[in-house]
């Protein structure tokens, strides 16, 4: 998590209490947590009541946000863009969404066109879907389901609902149809103008507007009312979308950035750029890529060294810096931290989410993982089931097969309770089986979880690479956290990288452990261990 989220300290919870947040606002000033145990919490100056607490003015106590309680909320999506409205989503973990904020368009997929302060659950066509995806535009919404269908509500004088018109604006869900018909889309991102869709076969969709700071999506007319193919990237497999002001970026399969629309775009241009074009060489294969409507954020991209570039996307009179630059970042979260305004960077994704290109085997596997109508045993954790092959699980860990073909009294059990390890950190070590990778966007946090479960099950591929991830990964937020796990497990270079890192990063190690009481007394152990290292 980014340092906005330092000032959790002041709410008397543990950082292990907080399931996720999102902390925003031209001074970070507002922040909404989601506790493990399902209570929602608000706090902030809540200018036209964006807290969703249901009242106006400032809220100076952490205040529960009810409709929101109980409901395993997973993640948060808002509009993030300059003096725009703002509309708020919160996703649950079943697949629901709730919305509020500004609704003059019927953005918020409620069926009105009504300002609303108080989290309301999207029904309509949406009822009995699953949502794994929302995408902002400001002024409309894309929602993407499990099955990979697309619905749009809000603005669309454009055509940016994709419905075939520009006629009328859509105050509920509804389905985007035409090219996308019978074809499963993996994602989708929207700006203010237009939408766009990432089909499972790598190939881009898009509709709405075609010009200036918009893109030009899919030829010469100014509108697009129904999904048509993006130009340009025809023979080229995408993984990934994200929109900025105007601006649209795809990840290709192969580490290369596309990028199309309006001002800076990170190729030392500032004209409109109506073709894609590539705008990453000479910093090596990219794996993630990241984009905010604010003109005043960057853009920022990961590479295979997890080193972080960031470029700008709009014209600052002061200071024009076009050209991907190398930076001391390590994560999104950081980036956007240090951006103005501040916030945190989510990107919600469902973890159910099944829907990749390939047919490979792997693929195979993946679609199995947690699919209880295949699988034949599921572990309960935090009350949630997650449903695995017990073949697959003893082929991996010996632990696994001690338990499903020893002399274990339950091994004819169909469900086991995991008491000592997070919901989180216990799906992502169970996904490993299936999967053979870590996610690439998983937070340090969760790479701590997993680390340990790794441990406990003598995974040791996956043990090796969450210490991978972990020494690649070091901040002065989670330097203590990580030196305790490799002190319990004793890896000794571990340990002796975080001890390396507390030397070269003195300063900033003690003003951080003067706002965590925990932490205080594993940070001096690690300079104890630097002073001895000095003195011998």
């Amino acid at each position: 998590m980014s340092k906005l989220l330092l000032k959790w300290n002041n709410f008397g919870y543990q950082k292990s209490e907080i399931r996720t947040a999102l902390v925003f606002g031209t001074k970070a000033e507002n922040v909404i947590l989601v506790l493990q145990n399902d209570d929602v919490l608000a706090l902030g100056k809540n200018k036209n009541g964006v807290l969703g607490a249901g009242v106006q003015g400032e809220v100076k106590e952490l205040k529960r946000i009810e409709n929101l309680c109980g409901q395993r909320i997973e993640g948060f999506e808002m509009t993030a863009g300059d003096g725009g409205p703002f509309c708020v989503f919160a996703i649950s973990g079943s697949g629901s969404v709730f919305s509020w904020g500004d609704n003059r368009y019927g953005q918020l997929g409620l069926g009105t066109t009504e300002h609303t302060k108080v989290p309301t659950k999207i029904s309509g066509s949406l009822k009995e879907k699953k949502v794994v995806q929302v995408a902002c535009g400001g002024l409309h919404t894309l929602a993407l389901t499990s099955e990979g269908e697309v619905y749009a509500f809000g603005r669309n004088v454009n055509g940016e609902l994709g419905l075939g018109t520009t006629v009328d604006n859509e105050s509920l869900p509804r389905k985007v149809g035409g090219l996308l018909d019978g074809k499963i889309v993996t994602s989708v991102a929207c700006h203010t103008y237009a939408s766009f869709a990432l089909l499972r076969s790598g190939q881009i969709c898009a509709w709405g507007r075609n010009f200036k700071d918009s893109s030009s999506i899919c030829s010469t007319s100014t509108k697009r009312r129904s999904p048509c193919m993006v130009i340009g990237l025809e023979d080229v497999v995408i993984s990934k979308i994200v929109c900025g002001s105007g601006f649209t970026l795809a990840l290709s399969d192969d580490g290369k950035i596309y990028s199309w629309g309006g001002s800076y775009l990170g190729n030392e241009t500032v004209k409109i750029v109506k073709r894609s074009a590539i705008i990453s060489t000479g910093i090596g294969r990219v794996k993630d890529i990241a984009a905010s409507h604010f003109s005043t954020h960057p853009c920022a991209a990961i590479n295979g060294k997890n080193q972080v570039f960031c470029w700008r996307n709009s014209i600052d009179d002061s200071i024009i810096h076009p050209k991907l630059r190398l930076t001391s970042f390590s994560s999104f979260d950081e980036v956007y931290a240090d951006a103005y305004p501040p916030l945190t960077y989510h990107h919600f994704q469902s973890k159910s989410r099944n829907m990749k290109r390939t047919g490979s085997a792997i693929e195979r596997f993946r679609r199995a993982f947690d699919n209880p109508e295949t699988t034949d045993f599921a572990f309960i954790i935090e009350g949630e089931k997650i449903h695995v092959h017990k073949i697959l699980l003893t082929m991996g860990s010996n632990v696994f097969k001690n338990l499903f073909l020893g002399d274990w009294k339950d091994s004819c059990q169909k469900e086991m309770v995991v008491k000592d390890h997070s919901y989180d950190a216990f799906y992502a070590f169970l996904k490993y089986f299936y999967t053979d990778e870590v996610d690439h966007d998983i937070t340090p946090d969760l790479v701590l979880g997993v680390y340990a479960v790794a441990h406990f099950y003598q995974v040791t591929d996956l043990f090796d690479e969450c210490e991978k991830i972990l020494k690649s990964c070091l901040t002065v937020q989670i330097v203590a956290a990580v030196y305790e796990k490799a002190i319990l497990f004793g890896t000794k270079d571990l340990c002796e990288l975080c001890i390396k890192f507390c030397k070269e990063h003195l300063l900033e190690v003690f003003e951080n452990i003067m706002s965590d009481d925990c932490k205080r007394e594993i940070i001096l152990e690690v300079l104890r261990q630097a002073s001895n290292q000095k003195k011998n």
